[in-house]
């Protein structure tokens, strides 16, 4: 890249707009460079080069040259982003301005904000840890908004706050169900599927799992991602089951395994935990009928 693009370039986060490099380039060449792939397109008249990831700092940028704002501020999952916290796999750009989206991958919201809902992370202006957690909580899928809500609190940021800054949001879309969620969240959670599991077996009305529970198998000591200790029935999230492809292999894995201890360990994969939440669900239920 040229110096005079390149200067652009590393003061906007990676993010330059056509018109900027126009002034290095001729229209040809910036086609060829886009037509090859070394330059892709964040959003319109806004790119970045193949080799630079889509960061949240970069996206917020990128939505801001191409809409043509003084300024934007992350918000909803981006914020979530910048903040450490899960998200969903999408990457939809949530900012707060005034302007439109001219894109399904970009949403500007016009929400109230306040100075003090207000943080700056890596040069990015964010809403702040706790106002990004509730709104994540209001507005996303549920499964993906407990994944945010435990990574908050393991984090660091208490329930308590979360639960304040819910009031503020009462009488708003999805207000019941973060006040829900925040209850049901758990800072022990050390992934993201393991939460979205969690709130499976919730909603299917099994008793509340315990997170990350110790027990004796029999291959020896191991902590399992959820248990009930009550009933000495366990569940683990089997990340490498789903990625095998190996569907007998994922059927064996699916089988309960038996601990020195008396605890039956069952497996659920992301396929269960989408699709067909009850491959997991009922057996457990069984097994706790039959204790």
């Amino acid at each position: 890249m040229r110096p005079g693009l390149t200067e652009v370039r590393d003061k906007q986060f990676g993010a330059f707009t056509a018109w900027q490099a126009l002034c290095e380039y001729s229209r040809a060449e910036m086609r060829t460079r886009v037509d090859r792939g070394d330059w892709v397109r964040v959003f319109h008249g806004v790119y970045r080069e193949a080799a630079t990831p889509p960061t949240p700092q970069l996206r917020v940028e990128a939505a801001r040259l191409s809409i043509g704002a003084q300024s934007l501020t992350a918000a909803y999952e981006t914020g979530a982003e910048l903040h450490g916290f899960a998200v969903g796999e999408s990457r939809v750009t949530h900012v707060l301005g005034a302007q439109r989206s001219r894109t399904s991958r970009l949403v500007v919201h016009s929400d109230r904000i306040e100075p003090g809902d207000l943080d700056l992370i890596k040069g990015t202006v964010t809403t702040t840890a706790v106002r990004t957690a509730v709104d994540v909580a209001r507005t996303t899928d549920r499964l993906d908004a407990l994944a945010t809500l435990d990574s908050a609190l393991h984090l660091g940021i208490s329930r308590t706050a979360l639960l304040t800054e819910s009031e503020r949001h009462r009488g708003r879309r999805g207000y019941v169900q973060a006040a829900e969620l925040i209850e049901l969240a758990d800072g022990r959670a050390e992934s993201p599927m393991e939460s979205r599991t969690r709130l499976r077996c919730i909603d299917a009305g099994l008793p509340r799992p315990e997170s990350q529970v110790d027990v004796l198998t029999g291959n020896g000591p191991r902590r399992l991602d959820l248990g009930w200790p009550e009933w000495r029935i366990g569940l683990e999230y089997d990340n490498a089951v789903w990625h095998s492809g190996d569907a007998p292999t994922a059927r064996d894995e699916l089988r309960p395994e038996l601990s020195a201890d008396g605890w039956t360990v069952y497996y659920a994969t992301a396929s269960d935990v989408y699709l067909r939440p009850e491959n997991f669900v009922e057996p457990i239920r069984c097994a706790m009928a039959g204790r």
